[in-house]
């Protein structure tokens, strides 16, 4: 746990020295779905229909701290709706956390259409976690988990579509992480 206190204090005070040092900031919101399962040692455990993947809403904003046209530093604040489907059944596993991924972005640099290569760290605080509408314990306040992903800059808009990959066990001592893709449409509104 103090590693991992440790590693998101140097994120941000990495984040308030490269302030100083960009050219410019985008600063937006964005919104979209995710598509989670759990990933993991212990899924098989749990069966074969236990873990098709649950839809969920994803939404937030960020700041892009942009170092020259084709490089900057991206920290946003997300609300996410993760967990995991039983097949057959309308039973879910519903695991919602707020989201600080800290990403780097690197793209092409051109001026209206600018596809770009997302790449960082995520951690996440949980606040709620049910499991077929009754209260899960067990779960893991926080996660880590590691981003990638693509971008595609139009203007004021953008559309994006990544990977993120859980680090911590979502229930302590079993080996199940949060796997989740996640899609999302923002604006660019400074």
């Amino acid at each position: 746990m103090k590693i991992k206190a440790l590693t998101f204090v140097l994120a941000l005070a990495a984040l308030g020295v490269s302030q100083v040092f960009a050219q410019s900031f985008d600063l937006g919101l964005e919104a979209g779905a995710n598509f989670s399962n759990f990933i993991g040692g212990a899924v098989s455990q749990l069966g074969n229909n236990a873990n098709d993947s649950k839809l969920g809403f994803v939404g937030g904003g960020y700041l892009c701290l942009n170092f020259g046209t084709s490089f900057g530093i991206r920290p946003e604040v997300l609300y996410e709706q993760k967990g995991a489907a039983i097949s057959g059944t309308s039973i879910t596993t519903a695991l919602d956390y707020v989201e600080v991924p800290i990403l780097l972005k690197f793209g092409l640099g051109t001026p209206v259409f600018n596809p770009s290569i997302l790449l960082g760290p995520s951690f996440s605080w949980n606040t709620l976690a049910q499991s077929g509408g009754k209260p899960f314990s067990g779960v893991n306040g926080s996660d880590t988990g590691l981003v990638g992903g693509i971008e595609i800059d139009l203007s004021k808009f953008l559309i994006s579509g990544r990977y993120e990959l859980g680090l911590d066990n979502v229930e302590q001592n079993v080996n199940v992480q949060n796997g989740t893709f996640t899609f999302l449409i923002g604006y660019n509104f400074m």
